[in-house]
Order: C-alpha cells, then sequence, then structure tokens
C-alpha cells in the first residue's frame, strides 16, 4: 500500500486543538461569505477562495468522520457557488492550451468563453449567500456536537480511512479510466485538507502528494473544458486537431500522476 505520511501519536488535547482549529475554518468560511455582499473585490477569486478554502474544511470533516453530514453541507456550497469560477477557469485552461490551429474555431470558442466569464461575475442574491451560511452553521453544529472523550479515536480512525482511500485511489489510476484520475484527485484533496487541521509536526506529507495534486488538477481541468465543448457544439468533427491536442495534454498529465503515484514509499 502507498504511504503519503506518518502519524505520530496523539493526544486528546491534540484532538481539542485539531476540532478547534476546524471550528476556526468555519469562522473563516463565513466571514469570506459576507464578503461576497460587498461591492469591492472581484467575485470569481472571491468564489475561488471560498471553494479552496471548503475542500480543505471537507478534509477535516472527514478527519473526524463526518464526511456523510457536516462535509456534505460544505460541499453543498461549492457547488452552489461553482459558477464564476468555473468560467474563468475554463478560460484560463483554454488559454494555456494554445490552441490555434483553426484561427475561426479558436475565436470562436475564445469569444463564447469571454461571454461566459463576463456574465458569472454578477455577485450572488442575498438569499443564495443565506442558505451558504446555514450550511456552514449545520456544519459547525456536527462537528460541535461530538463528545470530547472520542475525539483522538475518531481522528486516528479518520486518518486511517484518509490514507486507505488515497493508496486505493492513487492505484487505480493505472487503469486509466476518467474516474479514476478524477477519483484520485478528490483523495488528495481530502487528505491535503485534513493535515492542515491536525497539529503541527503530526504528520509528515511526502511532496509527491502536492505534486499529484497539481498535475490531477490540470488534467481534470481539460476534462472539463473538453465537456464544455462538447456540449457547446466544438465536436471532434468540427474541430480534430482540437481534441487531438487535449488528449495528448491529458495523456502526458495523466502518466505524470501515475509515474508519481508508483515512486511513493511503500509502507513500512
Amino acid at each position: 500500500m502507498l504511504s503519503h505520511f506518518a502519524m505520530k501519536s496523539m493526544t486528546d488535547e491534540d484532538a481539542q486543538a485539531a476540532r478547534q482549529r476546524l471550528a476556526d475554518g468555519c469562522d473563516r468560511m463565513k466571514g469570506l461569505l459576507h464578503g461576497l455582499l460587498d461591492s469591492q473585490g472581484r467575485v470569481a477569486e472571491e468564489v475561488h477562495a471560498i471553494r479552496k478554502l471548503g475542500k480543505s474544511l471537507r478534509g477535516g470533516f472527514f478527519l473526524f468522520r463526518l464526511e456523510k453530514s457536516a462535509a456534505s453541507e460544505i460541499q453543498a456550497i461549492g457547488r452552489l457557488l461553482s459558477g464564476p469560477r468555473d468560467a474563468v477557469s475554463r478560460q484560463s485552461t483554454w488559454t494555456k492550451l494554445g490552441w490555434a490551429e483553426d484561427p475561426a474555431v479558436a475565436a470562436a470558442i475564445a469569444g463564447l468563453l469571454d461571454v461566459h466569464t463576463h456574465a458569472a461575475a454578477r455577485r450572488p442574491p442575498e438569499e443564495t449567500v443565506a442558505w451558504c451560511l446555514e450550511r456552514v452553521a449545520a456544519a459547525r453544529a456536527e462537528l460541535d456536537g461530538l463528545p470530547a472523550e472520542d475525539l483522538a479515536e475518531r481522528l486516528r480512525g479518520g486518518a486511517r480511512r484518509l490514507q486507505r482511500r488515497l493508496a486505493k485511489r492513487c492505484s487505480r489510476m493505472k487503469r486509466r479510466g476518467e474516474e479514476d484520475f478524477h477519483e484520485a484527485r478528490k483523495a488528495i484533496k481530502a487528505w491535503l485538507g485534513a493535515a492542515g487541521f491536525l497539529p503541527e509536526g503530526m504528520v509528515e506529507t511526502d511532496p509527491l502528494i502536492e505534486e499529484m495534486a497539481e498535475f490531477l488538477g490540470d488534467e481534470n481541468d481539460l476534462a472539463t473544458l473538453s465537456a464544455w465543448l462538447g456540449g457547446h457544439g466544438f465536436t471532434e468533427r468540427f474541430a480534430p486537431g482540437l481534441w487531438e491536442s487535449i488528449e495528448s495534454a491529458r495523456d502526458r498529465l495523466q502518466r505524470k500522476a501515475i509515474k508519481d503515484a508508483r515512486r511513493l514509499p511503500a509502507s513500512p
């Protein structure tokens, strides 16, 4: 089995500190959500910060074995607010791809992406933000309701589950199924998020894990762009060179992620 961290012993005080870090993260999420109602700033960047923190919080809730309750509350926020950031991400991915084999097709895609990015820059209504704040409150209530005497064992069990899931999903990438890479990326994000709420020095994370997260993030962006292109009529029939370019880029990233997964040290 792949080993990407070594966990030191955990005391009740460590567990309480981890819960407090996660509670503080929920408070930061509330502040960011309130900021969406401010007329200052850029919506896409603010939503990006909210979704990034949300992924970290979800990892923390997985650590506390609250993946089916509190983590789902936080996930709902990210999905609801995904529009602005997804539009910007698609445009960024397109720019990085740099495809211009057919100028007419490239111009049509770039123009439509630009329109969608600008259209997505509107701030969500107050009612939407209020609903998101309710989700954070519900997640925080689940965390606060955990018995103090069970926290240390709950965290140890949660960490073991995250490790097993990450090892299993990383090993499945060699099957080269599209969903396999997506699931591996989610498992990596969950572990990295969880590790951030543990006391400093408690875990040692292999740097390859963060590198794999970057590669798989880029691969997922290309997969998302592919779905958008197909949904808007830019299919392989009309732009075969574009699809070849995307598949080549995804193949390169997938191979790199698989190679990195094999380089992770075996469990002792």
